[in-house]
Order: C-alpha cells, then sequence, then structure tokens
C-alpha cells in the first residue's frame, strides 16, 4: 500500500467512525431526553439509528472492498436488518424490544471484535475497537440475561451504552485521523 493510499485509508475509516460516534452520542442524549416517551417511538428513533449505523458500515465496506474487513459488512447488514425490522413491525419489536436490542448488540459486538482481531496488525488503537466491542456485548448479554428489568431499566441501558460506545468510537477516529496524518512506515 502506498503512503498516501494508507493515508487516505486512515483517514476516511476515522471519519466513518467518528460520523457513527457523534450519532451513537446524539442517540443516547435522546433516549435519556425523553424517558416517558412512548415504546413505539423509541422503537422507531432506534430503528432509524440502527439503519443509518449499518448503512454507514456497508458504506465504508464498499468504499474499498479490498481494504476493508468483510465483518464491517456484516455487522452493517445485522444493523439495518435489525432497524428494518424495528420500523415495519413496531408493535411486535416494542413487545419483544429488550431481547431485539440484547441479540442485536450481542451479535454486533462478537462482530466488531472480529474486526478489532484483524486490524490489531495495522492499527495502534485496535484496543479500543476492542473495547467497544466489549461494551457492545455486554450490554447485549445484560438486557438478554435481564428483559423483565423494565423499559425504563432498558431504555437508561441503550442511553448509556450509546453514549459510551459513541465516545469511544470517536476515539477511534479520532486516532485513525491522527495516523493519517503520519507517514507511513513502508515494509521493505
Amino acid at each position: 500500500m502506498s503512503d498516501l493510499a494508507g493515508r487516505k485509508l486512515f483517514k476516511h475509516s476515522g471519519t466513518a467512525l467518528l460520523f457513527r460516534g457523534v450519532l451513537a452520542i446524539f442517540l443516547g442524549l435522546l433516549i435519556a431526553s425523553l424517558p416517558v416517551a412512548t415504546v413505539f417511538a423509541l422503537v422507531y428513533v432506534f430503528g432509524v439509528w440502527a439503519i443509518t449505523d449499518g448503512l454507514t458500515n456497508i458504506a465504508h465496506y464498499f468504499y474499498d472492498p479490498a481494504r476493508h474487513s468483510r465483518w464491517s459488512m456484516i455487522g452493517g447488514i445485522i444493523s439495518v436488518a435489525t432497524g428494518l425490522v424495528a420500523v415495519a413491525w413496531p408493535g411486535i419489536t416494542a413487545a419483544a424490544f429488550g431481547v431485539l436490542i440484547g441479540v442485536w448488540a450481542l451479535v454486533l459486538g462478537v462482530s466488531q471484535f472480529i474486526l478489532a482481531m484483524d486490524a490489531r496488525a495495522n492499527i495502534r488503537g485496535w484496543w479500543l475497537w476492542v473495547a467497544t466491542a466489549l461494551v457492545t456485548i455486554l450490554f447485549g448479554l445484560f438486557v438478554l440475561i435481564n428483559p423483565a428489568g423494565g423499559f425504563l431499566s432498558v431504555v437508561a441501558l441503550l442511553a448509556t451504552y450509546s453514549v459510551v460506545a459513541g465516545v469511544l468510537l470517536i476515539a477511534s477516529g479520532v486516532k485513525l485521523r491522527r495516523r493519517a496524518a503520519r507517514p507511513m512506515l513502508l515494509a521493505g
């Protein structure tokens, strides 16, 4: 990979992570500010966010598929599918909201962990991706283990998760964009 191509890859990947992080923090703050909102409103907000997050991942993959992991694409497809289910069937989704979010977070977290392991040879800040994956996995497990925790508990957990994951995604994006600004050492 040429120095210019490497810088461009890190810059674009960093920008995608920054966008996803800001979007996640926005979702968390929106949820936290409306704790008594109807289940349907939360289902729609979550659905739109999951679709947007997934489409961002898929677009990021297709920007240069030779240099991006298929796990990024799989995570994007999972997010889009989950969001479409939430928007298409809000009544059913509301009834199974905790389980849906738990399964989504668990599967997405595993795909993020695999992506982080793939990236560790090339990215210094790969541990931030691992931290994001672990937060996502733990959130998914907690929601799946305790689905009767109540709607407000799920709302508080989702808001907290979104903000924490958003901060970690932004930190990862900043790290990649800084990496893009430095000259790359070419292996000889």
